[in-house]
Formats: C-alpha cells, structure tokens, sequence
C-alpha cells in the first residue's frame, strides 16, 4: 500500500518528485515504497545478508533525496535508484566491511528432502513448499559468481531493459546477453544439486489420479465397443 490520499497514485513519478522537490517531504514514503522490493533484491545479490542491505537500501534513499533536485526524468527512477544502490554495493564490497549471509545448514536439505518426499499436497502444504522452494531457488542464485548473479537479477527479475542493464553495469549490450544466458545455465545446474527434472517439474498427483482414471476409462470404452 502506497499512500492513504488516493489522488497521489493518480500522480506520474515526474510529479511526485516535483513536489518532493517543492518541500512536500512526506511523499518521499510513495518512492520508498514503490522501490523497497527492488533494490533489496539488488543488493541481496551481491552477497549483502538481510541487515547489510537494508542499510544499503536506506543509504541509497538518503542519497537521492539530497540529490532528487538532479534528477531530471532522462531514466526512470528505479534505474536512477538503482544505480545509486549498485556504487554503494561496490564500494562496500571493496571499502567496506559487512557480513555475509550464512551457508544453509542441515535445515536446507531436511526441506529439500521433506520436498522432495512429499506427494500429496494440501493447500496450507502447497503454500509452505513454494517458499520453501523459494528459498532453494534464491540459494542457488546466491551460488553464481557476482558478474552473472546481476545480471539476472535485473534482467530476469527486475525486468531492466537490456541497455539498462548494460548502463547500470557498464558493460556492453551483448555482455549482458551472454552473462544472462550463461547465468540461466548455472542456475540450473545449481537447482539440479537439490531437485531432478521430475521434481522440479512434478506432476502433481491430482492430475495423475485423472490421468489414469480417464485413460482406463477410454480403454474400457474402446474394449466395449470392439465387442459389440
């Protein structure tokens, strides 16, 4: 949820950032909002655990609004935001000190396992296997080498455009596509090291009673009509 007011989401980013820009302070919380989900993810991927990038997050919002005034609506303001994320990522990373999220322990592969043995599903057990799934999925993207795992974050995940991408990264346009590429193929021989084929593609075994209940059905329909 955005805002209480409901004719600021009526509003476009220029205005908003007009007015913030104007003394209208409390509207900074519209930006904030809008973005909080993307640059965790941005930070998250290089390496940064729950803590280092939440400060990250709000060392990039208080960079931008002293600097919104600059802003001048050439990008959108996710790719300006981002970019102010990605220089404080790799400053940190070079300068800085910080902690890095802890290696799943036995936890992981008990839910791996619990997932992987687990066939018949209630809704409450579906929901809870997606996130545990989730997390296996967001393991094996942190396993990439940073220079693919970005990549695929903003490509993949964030939806930047390939130039975007490229100018965020500052590299070429078909770097980008090759390390998309590249990523999408270690990060399934990352998932493999937990899931099978089968598993990650499962036939969920609602389906398969149906299946079977529905071609016996056309077999015996067949054999009657054979005897007749």
């Amino acid at each position: 949820m955005e805002t209480t007011i409901p004719f600021l989401s009526q509003l476009s980013e220029a205005d908003i950032v007009r007015k913030i820009v104007d003394g209208e302070t409390a509207l900074f919380e519209i930006i904030i909002r809008r973005h909080n989900t993307a640059l965790y993810k941005v930070a998250r991927c290089y390496g940064f655990n729950h803590q280092d990038a939440q400060d990250l997050m709000q060392e990039t919002y208080l960079t931008a609004y002293t600097q919104l005034h600059q802003f001048e609506n050439r990008s959108l303001l996710k790719t300006w935001l981002t970019r102010i994320l990605i220089h404080k990522c790799l400053y940190k990373l070079n300068y800085g000190s910080y902690k890095r999220e802890q290696a799943a322990g036995d936890g992981l592969a008990e839910n791996t396992l619990l997932m992987k043995t687990s066939r018949k599903k209630s809704d409450g057990e579906t929901t809870v296997l997606r996130r545990e799934f989730s997390k296996v999925v967001e393991q094996a993207l942190q396993e990439l080498p940073l220079a693919y795992k970005t990549v695929f974050v903003l490509r993949a995940i964030e939806g930047f455009s390939v130039a975007e991408t490229a100018e965020l990264l500052s590299i070429s346009a078909v770097n980008v596509k090759v390390r998309l590429n590249r990523a999408k193929a270690m990060l399934q021989q990352n998932l493999e090291q937990y899931y099978s084929s089968a598993d990650i593609f499962e036939f969920n075994l609602v389906y398969c009673d149906r299946m079977v209940a529905s071609v016996l059905e056309k077999i015996q329909s067949n054999k009657s009509s054979t005897q007749v």
